[in-house]
């Protein structure tokens, strides 16, 4: 990893940010089988203690890309080699779209934190089908895969009427390729964080139109974080009659309204959303706030948000989160944080003497205990 920020970041970081991510992706697509045990070789840390068993799927390790980074499913072979427990590809519509106007990713190198505007640009849920149905078909990636699917961007206000249908077509296409879906219903870069579905009759009409679908893989469902009773429990309702929901994800709230060290002349300027450290008590707080409300035999949560170590990966864990994702610690860190990752947790593991890291979701804090 110093080699990685010491050497081949300040390069990288000459470039524009979108440039770069592109170029990544390109190289990463090209990467192949022989390439890609090379990468689980140096990589992986294969460790059954971090291991766990949800909605019917095997993740050998808690530590997930979450949606964003690889939006076409261009790179899955190389992404899933260098460690990762699962992959979650897109976002992905029911068409194609460009997404927002360029620029609209920029670096904070300050706070190691990035700020997203990109509107959901990808390549339409046919094509992107295609990829994941053939990575499916030749077992390429060893773990699961899901895709995060969300209603196209037009570059108009999202109509409340079509929007049911959109995900239903996007969907569709994955039931025999995808191990899981996650709905984005509060894309910050589309909606402003606000949806069709925060009413609850609309979620639920939603809901049984999916239910109808056959082969329908587990679901969670992405939001953005909140701490409302109330919305709480009207989500929570909506979802009771539905077994296909696995669990939930948290979107960030659109904005920049962070203590940052990046000076705000800088900032302000940026159209879009923050993501990394400082967001991460935010999403901590949503984690707690959720895994006191959640049923556990049915639901789960998968954590996300400012992650740059085993210690912030383990406190989502014992907060709540039965799994967690990483996007923008890659940019800062590189490939080789998932191993450090890894052998932290064992570490943890053993420090707190829990037989399996499952064990320790959903544990707290109490008086005495070491945060990591």
């Amino acid at each position: 990893m110093d080699c990685y920020r010491h050497l081949l970041r300040p390069l990288l970081f000459r470039f524009d940010a979108e440039a770069v991510h592109e170029r990544t992706l390109a190289v990463a697509a090209w990467v192949g089988p022989t390439g890609q045990a090379l990468l689980r070789h140096f990589y992986g840390i294969p460790d059954e203690r971090l291991a766990t068993d949800i909605a019917g799927l095997h993740f050998p390790n808690p530590m997930g890309l979450a949606a964003g980074f690889d939006k076409n499913g261009r790179a899955m072979g190389a992404l899933a080699a260098i460690g990762f427990g699962f992959l979650e590809i897109g976002s992905v519509s029911a068409q194609p779209s460009a997404g927002n106007p360029r620029p609209r990713l920029f670096r904070l190198p300050e706070d190691e934190a990035i700020v997203v505007n990109y509107g959901v640009p990808n390549d339409g849920a046919a094509v992107v089908a295609g990829r994941v149905n053939a990575a499916s078909t030749h077992g390429l990636l060893r773990i699961p895969l899901g895709v995060n699917v969300v209603e196209t961007n037009t570059g108009r206000p999202t109509d409340p009427d079509g929007v049911v249908g959109e995900f239903v077509a996007a969907a569709r296409h994955f039931c025999h390729g995808a191990d899981y879906l996650t709905l984005n219903l509060n894309c910050p870069n589309t909606t402003a964080g606000i949806s069709p579905f925060d009413d609850a009759g609309r979620l639920r009409e939603l809901l049984q139109a999916l239910a109808a679908i056959d082969g329908l893989p587990p679901v969670w469902l992405k939001f953005t974080a909140h701490c409302d009773p109330l919305r709480a429990d009207m989500l929570l309702q909506a979802v009771a009659p539905h077994r296909f929901i696995a669990g939930f994800i948290f979107n960030l709230p659109p904005g920049k309204a962070y203590p940052l060290r990046t000076p705000a002349s800088i900032v302000d300027p940026m159209p879009g959303t923050l993501c990394g450290p400082p967001v991460r008590a935010l999403m901590d707080d949503t984690i707690d706030f959720w895994y006191q409300r959640i049923d556990h035999t049915r639901h789960t949560i998968i954590g996300s948000g400012g992650i740059t170590s085993a210690a912030q990966a383990y406190r989502k864990i014992r907060l709540g989160a039965s799994l967690v994702q990483l996007y923008t610690a890659l940019i800062f860190r590189g490939p080789g944080l998932l191993r450090r990752i890894h052998a932290g947790l064992l570490q943890l593991l053993d420090r707190d003497g829990f037989a399996q890291l499952s064990d320790a979701v959903g544990i707290g804090y109490g008086e005495g205990t070491p945060e990591p």
